[in-house]
């Protein structure tokens, strides 16, 4: 059971982290059993040097892809083409052997691992994007404790207007965060188009970049996003609310919402009203972020009516 447990767990992170490569990757010569100066391996050096050097680059690329069935996959129809040119250049060893398999079981190589590059980036970036996800309700939850028991460690209190305030903020808090991982939704069809060429393209030539440090970056990236959506979510709150970004009203708070006796159908409608607000601008602030610098900036610049904004 315990070894199972371990199988699982081990499958879980090579499917969110990437497989993890060998320490230090076999050489084609390796591959195929054969010492580097083997008379076939170098008459086929001699006859398509810059494939063969291409072919031993991809090689040693597919050791450390992401997926660990793509690599394999990958090294044996590159170990297989290499067979082959050798069994050519031994059959034809006066003249120049035809060696197009190498060069398109090169070209096709290339397409794999550069999906394989493709699929690690979208991967990383999913898992740092659920990262963010899940860490937005503990900070909310964080601050909503925050502000109720803060102010009590100093002898004070919070009261019904400041509650009011606080969960607007936390509306567009995640009203923010939403919109971070909606707009990064939208741009993945980009990243994914990537995993294709297009109709008329020529298959990659170089080496793709390491998926598993791509995927860590993408990653990295991911929650980043969601972080920059929170912050850019309160700053616009703040410029709001505090009266400074006069470009955007919110909604006034109804005269009941704090009093004794219960709250009528308009104070309702307000309070929902003001929910719908906050979360839209958090949203938007998350979904477009020139739409929101360009808010920030402008809740900078002096009013026409007033002192010059700190």
């Amino acid at each position: 059971m315990g070894e199972r447990r371990t199988g699982r767990t081990g499958a879980i992170a090579a499917w969110l982290f990437g497989a993890a490569g060998p320490a230090g990757p076999r050489t084609m010569a390796e591959a195929l059993g054969l010492a580097e100066e083997a008379p076939g391996l170098q008459r086929l050096r001699d006859v398509e040097p810059q494939q063969l050097a291409r072919v031993e680059r991809l090689h040693a690329a597919a050791q450390r892809a992401f997926e660990r069935r793509t690599g394999d996959a990958v090294c044996r129809a590159l170990e297989a083409a290499v067979r082959a040119g050798i069994r050519e250049t031994a059959a034809a060893p006066a003249g120049r052997p035809g060696t197009d398999g190498l060069k398109a079981e090169a070209d096709a190589a290339a397409q794999r691992l550069a999906a394989d590059a493709a699929l690690a980036g979208g991967r990383g970036l999913n898992t740092g994007l659920a990262f963010g996800i899940l860490l937005s309700p503990v900070v909310l939850v964080l601050a909503l404790l925050g502000g109720q028991f803060l102010p009590r460690l100093f002898h004070g209190g919070i009261a019904c207007p400041e509650e009011l305030v606080l969960m607007d903020s936390l509306v567009c808090f995640a009203g923010g965060a939403m919109g971070a991982v909606f707009s990064v939704i939208i741009r993945l069809r980009d990243a994914y188009q990537l995993i294709q060429p297009a109709p008329g393209r020529a298959a990659p030539a170089d080496v793709p970049a390491d998926p598993v440090q791509l995927a860590r970056m993408m990653r990295q990236e991911g929650w980043y996003r969601v972080v920059v959506g929170w912050f850019l979510a309160t700053s616009l709150f703040l410029l709001i609310n505090g009266g400074i970004l006069t470009l955007l009203t919110p909604p006034a708070v109804p005269d009941d919402a704090c009093g004794p006796g219960p709250l009528s159908a308009a104070g309702h409608q307000a309070l929902i009203k003001a929910w719908f607000f906050w979360g839209s601008v958090g949203f938007l602030a998350g979904l477009n972020e020139r739409w929101a610098y360009g808010l920030v900036r402008r809740g900078g610049e002096p009013r026409p009516d007033g002192p010059p904004a700190a």
